[in-house]
């Protein structure tokens, strides 16, 4: 179980800034049971659902699946089913804005509604361009069974650090958060969209 987020983060600084090696190719952390991206994206969640909720959320490894987010103050446990919908040069070309995501999404939502029972889907995603969230929830509302969807995605990476996009899909709405982290990976600051 992940105690100190900054720790974490810090840890993260060379996966993230290479992503080629670790981000994409899903290659082992050592003392891990989750894919990097899987890790970062849910260390991504978290950090917005503690500034929602407070810090009694955290998320662990889980061997069989994609991690686990946890609330120890209610004792609430929920499964996380990760889909990647990143740029790979070595793949075919995706598509670019909210067709991107709908796509990832939609691959998932095909494995059926047992398959989704009980878990809160995570699409990571970059190299999507413009894109609009709502048009992603009208596209999926309704066709899964996952408790939750969130879509996370790159919007920066440049000499000042990076930013990514948190955004919880609800059925009538979508909020979206910001998540700015210094190039030095020592800090974090979250403003909603």
């Amino acid at each position: 179980m992940i105690k100190d987020f900054n720790v974490v983060l810090k840890d993260f600084e060379p996966m993230v800034k290479d992503p080629k090696k670790w981000l994409l190719n899903g290659r082992d952390i050592t003392n891990f049971s989750l894919r990097p991206r899987e890790a970062w994206a849910n260390w991504l969640l978290c950090v917005v659902l503690r500034k929602l909720y407070g810090d009694q959320i955290t998320f662990m490894e889980d061997k069989d699946g994609d991690g686990i987010l946890i609330d120890k103050k209610n004792r609430k446990f929920i499964i996380t089913e990760h889909v990647s919908a990143l740029e790979n040069p070595l793949a075919d070309p995706m598509p670019k804005g909210e067709d991107r995501v709908i796509d990832a999404i939609n691959k998932k939502i095909s494995r059926g509604p047992n398959y989704a029972k009980n878990k809160t889907l995570v699409v990571f995603f970059d190299g999507a361009g413009k894109y609009y969230r709502n048009k992603i929830r009208e596209a999926v509302r309704g066709k899964h069974n996952f408790i939750n969807v969130y879509i996370i995605g790159l919007l920066t990476s440049d000499e000042m650090g990076y930013a990514y996009a948190v955004t919880e899909l609800h059925d009538d709405f979508s909020i979206t958060f910001k998540v700015d982290i210094d190039f030095n990976f020592t800090k974090w600051d979250i403003t909603q969209i």
